[in-house]
């Protein structure tokens, strides 16, 4: 059966426990009930004064990204900080203000650390909510050296969908992988077409999860749409597609977005890479083609029909619906393969890349592509400000994309990749979890001292960073000593290191 709108009256309440992020009935983000008339658009906001307040949060998400502000809602304010001011008998945040600056959207180190932090107190699950504070050891080990100061012994999630700070270090080698693999691909004579594969959504649909007992929602939809369109569950149509256009395989990278008045925005950017460059016309039919598919398959897979046409003029589809858009990518263009398939994704980035995989890392956004959207860090640091309808879909999000792979690529084309000479196997965790090289101890810290006098204070940790990074033990000595700490007692000289131990481990729910 297929559905040209969405049914006018509220789903019933999904009881599977990704529900319990969603409002149990219609509400205003101040918390008021809305009735909802039949045949009519349904309410958002309960005034016009809500409307305005919540364009007014995502404005200043847009323009800053940054603070921590408190809620504007009466009767609404939260504390989600996930670091308190000082205990009693413990001093300030030490002298390290320059940990303070960032530019907006954190893509500075310092501030994608503070932008994990305003995150984490927002977010429900053990693994990220650990990331930076859990220790994996009886002490946490600060550590200095040519490439920066940093900690071991202390956990990371390699989270790349939710963790500002483990998603800069993820991107940046998978950037460097695709940057490399085009590149190589393109020098021996391969092609490549570029397309974006969407679903129609509404403001009440469920974000959804891919968990085995729950499968559901936006998310499952896209995925089983892409099973049955292109995956291992297409037949020999499909087959003779492949071979008529000479597809090798595919990267596939994963994207969504946030608007208050649309929802959740779940959609596919893909690179095929072709034996050889199409012509326009081979373009054409095999768009055609991939749209033919992907149509029949959202609807299989439970979703709304796909649009297959558009009259808006100059639209990117040209005029063939945005269920799937082939898109023009003029590869001569630094950065252009990175720009197309990460453009929905949040700055997330440090690294001194050049060409595609800085722009596939770092490079890929406004923010805010269109008023009203954010993406997914950005998200993030609207629900860290309290603001409830933006805490709820960050949560229901953190629930819906556990196990959704952010880049995907083919066996095959792997294989083509590797005798090109580009490799790359390290996992997410693994990648998260390398700290650098060439750092050496400085000083511990043991489980008491990190949990009582260092965790506990906002800004600590950072400060420590800082003053590790030139390798300078009085220097961290003078400021833990600042704080009231005694060294020898509450922090030690660094034992001789040992080769071969692993300062980081990935935690597990």
């Amino acid at each position: 059966m297929t559905h040209s709108a969405p049914p006018d009256a509220d789903r019933q309440a999904d009881p599977r426990p990704s529900a319990r992020f969603r409002p149990t009935g219609p509400r205003c983000p101040c918390g008021t009930s809305l009735t909802h008339t039949p045949g009519k658009r349904p309410r958002m906001y309960c005034s016009e004064a809500c409307r305005k307040r919540a364009k007014r949060a995502i404005a200043k998400i847009h323009e800053t990204a940054t603070g921590t502000t408190a809620a504007t809602k009466s009767g609404q304010a939260r504390s989600y900080s996930v670091e308190t001011a000082s205990p009693a008998g413990q001093r300030g945040e030490g002298n390290g203000s320059e940990a303070k600056a960032d530019t907006p959207g954190g893509r500075t180190r310092d501030g994608r650390f503070e932008r994990r932090d305003r995150h984490q107190g927002v977010s429900r699950g053990k693994t990220f909510k650990g990331c930076g504070r859990k220790l994996i050891a009886g002490a946490a080990a600060l550590t200095g050296g040519p490439d920066g100061g940093g900690w071991a012994g202390v956990a990371t999630c390699g989270m790349v969908h939710m963790c500002a700070w483990c998603a800069a270090r993820i991107l940046a080698v998978r950037a460097e992988y695709a940057q490399g693999g085009t590149e190589a691909h393109v020098a021996a004579g391969g092609g490549i077409v570029f397309t974006t594969h969407t679903l129609r959504h509404y403001r009440r649909m469920r974000y959804g999860t891919l968990r085995k007992g729950e499968r559901g929602g936006l998310v499952a939809t896209l995925h089983d749409a892409w099973t049955t369109s292109y995956g291992h569950r297409t037949g020999k149509q499909w087959l003779a597609v492949k071979e008529r256009a000479g597809v090798l395989g595919y990267l596939r990278v994963f994207e969504d977005t946030w608007g208050d008045d649309t929802g959740h925005h779940l959609h596919f950017h893909v690179a095929w890479f072709t034996k050889r460059p199409l012509s326009a016309a081979e373009i054409e039919v095999f768009g055609d083609e991939l749209r033919a598919r992907w149509a029949r398959s959202v609807e299989a897979a439970g979703g709304y029909r796909v649009s297959t046409s558009c009259d808006r003029p100059g639209c990117a589809c040209g005029g063939k619906g945005h269920g799937v858009v082939v898109d023009q990518v003029d590869l001569s263009t630094a950065g252009a393969v990175g720009k197309y398939l990460f453009k929905d994704g949040d700055h997330a980035g440090v690294a001194d890349l050049d060409g595609i995989g800085a722009e596939l890392a770092f490079g890929n956004v406004k923010s805010g592509w269109r008023a009203g959207r954010l993406g997914p860090f950005e998200l993030g640091d609207l629900a860290a400000t309290g603001e409830a309808e933006a805490v709820e879909a960050w949560q229901e999000r953190e629930y819906g994309v556990y196990g959704v792979r952010k880049m995907f690529i083919t066996a095959g084309l792997r294989k083509h990749l590797a005798t090109l000479g580009v490799t790359e196997d390290r996992t997410d965790a693994e990648i998260a979890a390398d700290e650098g090289r060439g750092r050496v101890p400085i000083a511990l810290f043991p489980r008491d001292t990190w949990y009582q006098h260092i965790l506990p204070v906002r800004g600590r940790r950072l400060d420590l960073i800082h003053a590790a990074e030139t390798g300078d033990a009085w220097r961290v000595r003078g400021l833990v000593e600042s704080w009231g700490l005694v060294w020898g007692r509450d922090v030690l000289d660094p034992p001789p290191p040992v080769e071969g131990t692993a300062d980081n481990a990935q935690m597990e729910d």
